[in-house]
């Protein structure tokens, strides 16, 4: 048997064993489902202002509060990860946020269905930092990036099922049946999980207590643990945990660039989703024009995401995301310069795809710089709470949007190129990136 120095080495560098794809498989899927769930408010949002004879406004606390208890969620399960591992929180926030939407199914007014989608939230804002610190740490580092950013990838994926699942049952069995399935798909993950994900190696490696179970998984890959090389990593986890380390040494200047990376990246998107459809309808284009626009920016988010998933172990993070920041600013610019009436609808949508290209393929990246950024025992915690900074952008591109159009598409475009010249000029700062494969940032 080898040493642990092996251990590090075979999951760094070694093969990528079906053992491995397969846990990382299942961490895409929590993803995906939480993709799904994160979608169903805005799928069944037109029944539910029907059946209980409400204006959109009522349903204004539930969004707010929702991104809020996210938020929250993502912020201590990303602690709770570093804390008592990757899987025990994935499978609480999956638990958690299962039984939530669940308990929207018995909702007849809103009191029990704020209370029902708050705890629901919470959940699946948890499950992303954890899903994401074991996809890093399933994967060796040659195609970690590429599975980071693919799983990020799940979460629209997620959304596109929840649309088709939606077409299905909703005009059959009605609402409830959707908040059902979203319900009970990741509670039967979890039970899944339970048995067939192993913990995170890395973490089991900080913690002595554990050691029976890092030799279970060793074996599964040949080789075995050296009691000295796991007592220093335990050591290195026990000084490494916390928010505070966070900004401890050189840490902060890495923390307070990620948080504006999220911050940016998240506020220009979220303008962009709440709001581009209205804005084209004051501009004077038809509701499906804004539709198709609002599509056309999703599906050159997809392929942008693509693009950095299949580039970013090659090239590395650093130039590839300065480029997609200046390239969102440059095509931001452009529609500033042509969004009106009087220019060609497929011109427009054209414009907006590479502009959805830049902007929402760049925020799977985001996660891949930051799994990297950290050490093994902050990883939980530095993904968790840039995502939940990001978040509060989410939240203020609510009324950031508003302000925006009233001021017309000018200053609509004008603030997200600004953004992203900000997003490009952070990410240039950034003193940690994905390595290439030749060593490149």
């Amino acid at each position: 048997m080898q040493s642990d120095n092996s251990l590090r080495w075979t999951l760094d560098h070694g093969p990528w064993t079906g053992f491995q794809r397969r846990a990382g498989m299942l961490a895409i899927l929590a993803v995906v489902l939480d993709g799904f769930d994160i979608q169903l408010l805005g799928v069944v949002l037109p029944a539910l202002i029907k059946e209980w004879n409400l204006p959109r406004e009522a349903f204004v606390p539930v969004i707010g509060l929702g991104i809020v208890a996210m938020s929250v969620g993502t912020a201590i399960n990303g602690w709770l990860g570093d804390r008592f591992g990757r899987k025990l929180t994935l499978l609480a926030s999956m638990i958690v946020f299962g039984l939530g939407t669940l308990m929207t199914v018995m909702a007849t007014g809103m009191p029990l269905f704020i209370v029902a989608r708050l705890i629901a939230s919470v959940g699946l804002g948890g499950a992303m930092p954890s899903a994401v610190a074991l996809l890093s740490e399933f994967t060796p580092v040659r195609r970690r990036s590429f599975m980071v950013t693919l799983g990020m990838i799940c979460t629209p994926v997620g959304g596109v099922l929840a649309g088709l699942v939606s077409a299905w049952l909703l005009p059959v069995y009605g609402w409830q049946s959707l908040f059902l399935v979203g319900g009970l798909l990741p509670l039967v993950l979890a039970g899944i999980m339970l048995v067939a994900l192993p913990e995170s190696p890395q973490f089991l490696a900080s913690r002595p207590g554990r050691r029976a179970e890092l030799e279970r998984f060793a074996a599964r890959l040949g080789v075995a643990p050296s009691p000295g090389d796991l007592g220093a990593t335990a050591q290195a986890g026990e000084a490494k945990a916390g928010y505070g380390a966070l900004f401890a040494g050189g840490e902060w200047k890495v923390t307070l660039l990620l948080w504006s990376h999220f911050l940016f990246v998240l506020t220009t998107a979220y303008t962009v989703f709440n709001w581009l459809p209205t804005l084209s309808t004051a501009t004077g284009f038809t509701v499906a024009q804004g539709g198709m626009f609002l599509a056309a920016f999703n599906f050159g988010g997809i392929a942008g995401a693509l693009i950095g998933a299949l580039c970013i172990d090659r090239s590395g993070s650093r130039r590839l995301t300065i480029s997609f920041g200046l390239g969102a600013a440059a095509a931001s610019l452009v529609a500033f310069g042509t969004f009106g009436v009087g220019t060609p609808v497929a011109v427009l949508a054209g414009t907006i795809f590479f502009a959805g290209l830049f902007i929402a393929g760049l925020q799977p990246m985001l996660f891949a710089i930051a799994a990297a950024a950290y050490p093994v025992q902050l990883r939980g915690t530095g993904v968790g709470t840039a995502l939940a900074v990001g978040r509060l952008g989410a939240i203020a591109s609510s009324y950031i949007g508003a302000v925006l159009i009233g001021a017309g598409a000018g200053a609509f475009f004008v603030f997200l190129g600004a953004m992203m010249m900000a997003v490009a000029a952070a990410l240039w700062l950034m003193p940690r990136h994905v390595p290439g494969r030749q060593g490149s940032k």
